[in-house]
């Protein structure tokens, strides 16, 4: 199978962009109940369902602790192409067309959760990527953030985490 992660990236994109122009402090499907965003947490999932959820943290003492995780409903984007790789990835290799145009391949003669693991850091990445254009393209600038507001991937069951903790603050202020 192949997955083509192209059009994800730009949906993905789109999605943050929306979710960004559309964010209100008083109506907030997040952590905390703060006015200034501290977190912007990108969550993902690839294996029982897929999907992608964009949270914004305004808890004063917002850390990537995972409360992103019981703010689903009203904040997910469903990745059905992703279930579909993973559930081929039992069976077959996995060709993975990432969103530069190069190709990853995952082989099926590996151990399942060694699969799964990398299905994970490939999505995982380009969620990163996604998080960094969207930066570098200004889309948070609007946004109120503390003022040490930090960016977050993290895969639903932990096989995927961005950035590493001990280096906070280095790649993901926002």
């Amino acid at each position: 199978m192949q997955l083509d992660l192209r059009q994800d990236f730009a949906d993905i994109y789109a999605y943050v962009a929306d979710r960004v122009r559309t964010f209100d402090p008083t109506n907030n499907n997040g952590p905390g109940d703060g006015s200034l965003v501290k977190r912007i947490d990108i969550g993902f999932e690839s294996d029982q369902a897929a999907w992608v959820v964009l949270v914004f943290d305004t808890r004063p003492n917002a850390e990537p602790d995972g409360h992103w995780t019981f703010h689903f409903a009203g904040n997910m984007l469903e990745r059905p192409n992703w279930l579909e790789a993973n559930e081929s990835l039992r069976e077959d290799d996995l060709a993975l067309m990432l969103p530069n145009g190069s190709l990853v391949e995952i082989p099926a003669v590996d151990f399942w959760a060694t699969r799964y693991r990398q299905l994970a850091a490939v999505l995982g990445e380009m969620l990163k990527a996604v998080l960094l254009r969207a930066r570098a393209d200004g889309a948070f600038a609007a946004l109120p953030k503390a003022v040490d507001c930090e960016l977050g991937v993290e895969h639903y069951h932990g096989a995927y985490g961005w950035p590493v903790y001990e280096c906070r603050g280095e790649e993901n202020r926002a």
